[in-house]
């Protein structure tokens, strides 16, 4: 997938924070990869939309900040409420592109700009039955997305072991150590989703 190319001017704002290209992040973070970056964004958007079909986010809360899991813990709870589930079938990412990079006191900040395409629609739970959306055909939306991480974050080969137990833990598919039970604690070592916006 492409990435926009980047020609911004360096300028401190009064909130501190400084835009960035892509060369200049890597100078800074030389973690930093572009093509691991955008591949990450597009596992974080179709596990949090998959996480909501399944009306649970256990598998994707390691990638989102506090306020994004309590948003879409309420969601979930209101379908649950009402017997619904939220469907995004034939879900699939057209194309995600890096919009801006900021530097701020304590974090790194990305805006990305993600085009989903999918069928948005409800139905019952138990029967299955349409309630309302759209599930003859995908659609396609603009999502805009920002993604934070701490400046003083440790490698993330490190979180790759359990902190509990050592086991190796895959930081893709779920948060938690299948052997101790232990929480992956995201937010110290790797970028978080902070906002996201579908248009």
């Amino acid at each position: 997938m492409k990435i926009k190319e980047l020609n911004f001017v360096q300028t401190v704002e009064q909130n501190c924070t400084i835009k960035m290209t892509v060369d200049e992040l890597k100078q800074k973070d030389s973690t930093f990869d572009e093509s691991g970056f955008i591949a990450k964004v597009d596992n974080t958007f179709v596990m949090l939309h998959s996480a909501i079909m399944l009306g649970n986010l256990e598998r994707v809360k390691h990638k989102l900040n506090s306020e994004l899991i309590e948003k879409f813990e309420k969601k979930i709870e209101q379908l649950n409420k009402s017997n619904y589930r939220q469907m995004y079938d034939e879900l699939n990412v057209k194309s995600t592109t890096i919009e801006s990079i900021l530097e701020e006191d304590e974090k790194y900040v990305i805006n990305v700009l993600l085009v989903s395409r999918y069928m948005d629609y409800i139905v019952d739970k138990n029967t299955l039955k349409f309630i309302s959306g759209i599930n003859d055909h995908r659609i396609e939306k603009d999502n805009y997305l920002t993604f934070t991480k701490k400046k003083n974050s440790k490698r993330e080969s490190l979180a790759r072991k359990c902190p509990g137990c050592g086991a190796n833990i895959n930081t893709n598919s779920s948060g938690k150590c299948v052997y101790c039970g232990t929480t992956y604690d995201s937010v110290n070592y790797d970028w978080i989703l902070e906002k996201i916006e579908t248009r």
